[in-house]
């Protein structure tokens, strides 16, 4: 499972969570929630697809995210003021979520003042990393944030090899990045076509993490610290 506010809750904790969990199927095409409503419950993929986006004032589908098997959905929106889920949740493909509700939650934090503390320091930092993103997005470059992304998940890769496995659509990667999907097309074949990158299917093997962060004049330090 990613870290999430689940990972905080000690053993007992947890199974006093879970007591309440309902484990439930959803079909593909199901809407899990919109945008707007009130942010009931929060869920945990079993297993199954689930995408996260938002309506543009054009009709389009602008996706935000893309979550699979051990992702955590809604936290954050738990304790939001209003209680509001930020984005529509569709489910992608058969899936099994289990579903916590917002008043087992709030009643197991507000019960526990350690743990009321440890999920204010995980919300305070995780509203860090987005404002991080935000600053990535707007002060550096294409090929930059391209680069700077890979070194994200380097790091949350169990094993440190020169391997990066993309485990997202080009086109949400491109959504995340702020730029289009032609731009991202554009980078990746530049570091490519400069001997920085070899790519096969979704696995790009970086050549030399120290050169191809030179070439887009970054430090190498963005994929060990």
């Amino acid at each position: 499972m990613s870290f999430s506010i689940i990972s905080l809750l000690n053993k007992t904790q947890l199974a006093r969570l879970e007591s309440h969990q309902e484990k439930i199927t959803y079909q593909a095409g199901t809407i899990l929630f919109n945008q707007g409503k009130e942010a009931n419950h929060m869920y945990i993929i079993k297993k199954g697809k689930v995408t996260l986006y938002r309506l543009m004032p054009n009709g389009e589908e602008k996706v935000f995210n893309v979550f699979l098997a051990g992702d955590v959905i809604a936290e954050m929106a738990m304790f939001m003021s209003p209680r509001q889920y930020p984005m529509t949740a569709r489910i992608e493909q058969e899936s099994v979520l289990a579903v916590y509700k917002h008043t087992d939650i709030k009643q197991l934090v507000s019960q526990t003042p350690e743990l009321a503390v440890n999920v204010m320091a995980y919300m305070t930092n995780k509203i860090h990393r987005l404002v991080n993103d935000v600053n990535i997005l707007t002060q550096v470059n294409a090929n930059q944030r391209f680069v700077m992304k890979l070194a994200e998940i380097y790091k949350k890769q169990s094993i440190k090899e020169e391997k990066i496995n993309l485990s997202i659509t080009k086109k949400l990667l491109a959504t995340q990045l702020g730029m289009t999907p032609e731009t991202l097309s554009r980078t990746i074949k530049r570091l490519k076509n400069e001997g920085h990158l070899i790519e096969n299917g979704n696995i790009l093997k970086i050549k030399d993490i120290p050169t191809l962060c030179q070439s887009v004049n970054l430090a190498a330090d963005i994929f060990y610290s």
